[in-house]
């Protein structure tokens, strides 16, 4: 009976996952993964003012203007040129953002001759390429080093746990993070890496049963 009962309660939680991965893929489909602001389309204004800037201080101007969905950053060496990004800036907003500025600093630049730029999205695979190679030749090795270190549970039975329960680990990640629409962005590998760390150890405590 309690046997039963426990059978009944796998039953259930993969019937849970494997909905919500459903779900997940569906709205990746229709919808795509939501992304952090700086990787989705977007409009930018370029600001040089000459003198090191308090982002802080551009910061609450852009939000006044622009609503507080929106990136600030200094790009120059010496900090004296900053980049406001939102997802689209109108001419007014663009001249009052220069403005609220010039109160603040001195510097030539004006609102006439400063451009708002339209920037492309980036795809996810630019967004993450750079840790692609490390991930795949991590896993090898992990993959590699459980097939020689559990081999007497039986290859194919290791071999399986060692594939399967990573992929559904990560592809359940990846659907509550598009159900969710949970921006992608620079903290995805660290959630992607743990969740795949945690895989690996529940599959070694399978394989030690």
């Amino acid at each position: 009976m309690k046997q039963l009962t426990e059978k009944k309660k796998k039953i259930l939680a993969f019937s849970v996952i494997a909905l919500i991965i459903v779900i997940g893929i569906i709205v990746t489909i229709v919808l795509g993964f939501n992304k952090e602001l700086k990787y989705k389309q977007n409009q930018s204004i370029e600001i040089y003012v000459e003198q090191k800037v308090d982002e802080k201080k551009i910061k609450e101007i852009a939000n006044q203007v622009l609503g507080k969905k929106n990136l600030v950053e200094t790009i120059e060496i010496y900090q004296d040129m900053v980049s406001i990004t939102a997802e689209t800036i109108s001419e007014e907003q663009k001249n009052e953002i220069v403005n609220k500025v010039k109160e603040n600093y001195e510097f030539e630049q004006t609102a006439e001759n400063t451009a708002i730029k339209t920037n492309v999205k980036t795809r996810i695979w630019d967004m993450y390429k750079n840790y692609i190679i490390p991930f795949i030749i991590s896993g090898v090795v992990v993959f590699v080093y459980m097939i020689i270190r559990y081999r007497k549970s039986g290859i194919l039975k290791v071999m399986l746990r060692t594939l399967i329960i990573p992929i559904i680990a990560e592809l359940l990640l990846l659907s509550i993070i598009a159900i969710t629409r949970l921006p992608l962005g620079k903290f995805t590998p660290i959630c992607v890496i743990t969740v795949y760390i945690i895989s690996i150890v529940y599959v070694i405590r399978r394989n030690k049963k």
